[in-house]
C-alpha cells in the first residue's frame, strides 16, 4: 500500500478542526435558541462540514489505498468523511421544553354579608303613652342603630310597628305605622338615607305574646328594626 504523509497530516488537521467546530457548537447549545443553525458562521453549517469531511475522507482514502484501489478508496473515504463531517456539525440544540400552562387562580371567596341584629324598641319605654313621640331612651338606642348603618352602607332595614289588641284594629294599625315612621324620621335626622328604610304598621296582627295579660300586651307593643 502507498502512504502519503502530507495527505495524512492534512486529513488529521481537518478532522481536528471539524471536531473543534462541533465542540464549539455543542458547548453553546444550552444557551442557543431553536434557530441556532440559521445563525452559525458559514463554516459551521452541516453542508460545509460535510464537504470538508468528504475532502478529508477522500484524501485519507486516496493516501492509504493502493494504486489499483485509488478510486475506490477515495470514493469510500469521501462518502464516509462527508457523513462524519455532517454529523459533527449537525445542530444538537435541544428542542425547547414547552412551558407549563399557568395554574388557574382560585376563585376569590365572596365577602361575608354584613349582619344586622334585630333591634326591638318597647313602646312603653320608648314612646309616650298612646303616641308616636320618641322618648330619650329611644334616641339613645337609635343613635347606635344610626352608627351601625353609617358603617355598613349596604344594609337596608325594615321598621315594623306593632301594638296589642286593645282598641280597634284600624286605630292600632295607624298608631303602629306612625311609630315606625317616627323611628325612620329620627334615623334620617342622623344622616341615614331614607331610601334604605322601609316602614310598615302591622297593628295587632303579629303578636309575640298573649294579649290576655298585662305582661303579654306590653311585649306586643313594640317597634322592630330588622335587616
Amino acid at each position: 500500500m502507498k502512504t502519503s504523509t502530507t495527505g495524512l497530516l492534512l486529513g488529521s488537521a481537518l478532522v481536528i478542526g471539524l471536531s473543534g467546530c462541533a465542540t464549539t457548537i455543542d458547548g453553546g447549545a444550552s444557551s442557543a435558541s431553536s434557530d441556532t443553525s440559521n445563525k452559525r458562521a458559514w463554516y459551521q453549517q452541516p453542508v460545509v462540514c460535510g464537504i470538508a469531511g468528504g475532502l478529508v475522507g477522500g484524501g485519507i482514502g486516496h493516501a492509504t489505498s493502493s494504486e489499483s484501489d485509488e478510486e475506490v478508496g477515495t470514493g469510500m473515504g469521501f462518502v464516509t468523511g462527508a457523513a462524519i463531517g455532517g454529523l459533527l456539525c449537525a445542530d444538537r440544540t435541544p428542542e425547547p421544553e414547552p412551558e407549563p400552562e399557568p395554574m388557574p387562580e382560585p376563585e376569590p371567596e365572596p365577602e361575608p354579608e354584613p349582619e344586622f341584629e334585630t333591634v326591638t324598641l318597647s313602646s312603653d319605654v320608648n314612646f309616650a303613652f298612646d303616641s308616636a313621640e320618641l322618648r330619650p331612651a329611644a334616641e339613645v338606642t337609635l343613635d347606635e342603630v344610626a352608627e351601625t348603618l353609617r358603617e355598613n352602607t349596604e344594609i337596608n332595614v325594615n321598621i315594623a310597628g306593632h301594638t296589642d289588641s286593645i282598641g280597634s284594629a284600624e286605630y292600632n294599625r295607624d298608631l303602629s305605622q306612625r311609630r315606625a315612621d317616627s323611628v325612620k324620621d329620627y334615623l334620617v335626622s342622623q344622616g341615614i338615607d331614607a331610601s334604605r328604610m322601609r316602614t310598615m304598621g302591622y297593628g295587632e296582627e303579629r303578636p309575640v305574646a298573649t294579649n290576655e295579660t298585662d305582661a303579654g300586651r306590653a311585649q306586643n307593643r313594640r317597634v322592630e328594626i330588622s335587616n
